[in-house]
């Protein structure tokens, strides 16, 4: 292991070996893995022992995969024309696929964040995986380059992204669920506002769609938009409608 205190004193080498397993990656600084992994909340309790926090990667992160996705639509659907592409892209870079992909990743517990943060909750909220997803991503560039970032987002991204190949998912769930609303049920869903969390840099939404009165689903998301299209996505797929509808 590193000299460095900071990383010594947060894993171990059989945890660190968890981690990369998991990752399918093999850092040649472990470094940038705990700075991917450690939230601004963790670094302001432990400034002595902890020089960086992830919010600089997240950004990095969220620009290397949207590259990259976009790159991979590009050669997949030469067809396609570029709303098309737009959209699948969204369906798979939204913060609720990225908090999929570090719930499959496993390695949640090893998120270092802050005593409030933990006391909230926060180690299981979609907008924290989300955003250390995007971290994670930026350590892989940043530490091996552009090659094998691609090869972690095509790994670790393959489900999702065949499922936008053989499926519409990438379209506008709240213009399908009003569709079907009506046509069944005869029926315009509302959308509420029902919370708004985190910090400023960093806030959820969470928005209730209602059918006739009745709440449907609940959605989150780092916008108003997004959450909405989160519960709609939910009500589609967890509603008992009639078998012929």
């Amino acid at each position: 292991m590193s000299d460095n205190k900071d990383l010594d004193s947060a894993l171990s080498p059989e945890e660190l070996d968890e981690i990369e397993l998991a990752l399918g990656y093999k850092f040649k600084n472990p470094e940038m893995l705990l700075h991917a992994l450690t939230r601004r909340s963790f670094w302001h309790e432990n400034r002595d022992t902890c020089s960086e926090n992830n919010e600089r990667m997240e950004f990095l992160g969220d620009s290397v995969l949207n590259l990259i996705i976009a790159h991979i639509l590009y050669v997949w659907f030469p067809e396609a024309e570029e709303g098309e592409l737009q959209k699948r892209r969204a369906s798979l870079v939204k913060l609720n696929a990225l908090a999929k992909i570090m719930r499959r990743l496993g390695i949640a517990n090893f998120i270092r964040m802050g005593r409030g943060d933990e006391i909230s909750g926060c180690r299981d909220r979609n907008s924290i995986l989300a955003d250390t997803t995007e971290a994670v991503i930026a350590a892989v560039f940043l530490d091996g380059g552009y090659d094998n970032a691609e090869k972690f987002i095509n790994n670790h991204f393959r489900l999702m992204l065949n499922n936008v190949a053989l499926s519409k998912c990438y379209e506008d769930h709240k213009s399908l669920l009003q569709e079907k609303s009506q046509a069944v049920l005869g029926i315009t869903p509302v959308y509420t506002l029902l919370d708004k969390k985190g910090e400023d840099h960093s806030v959820t939404f969470q928005m209730g769609v209602f059918i006739g009165g009745q709440l449907a689903a609940i959605g989150e998301g780092p916008s108003k938009k997004e959450a909405a299209q989160e519960a709609a996505s939910l009500a589609l797929s967890c509603l008992e409608w009639p078998p012929d509808s």
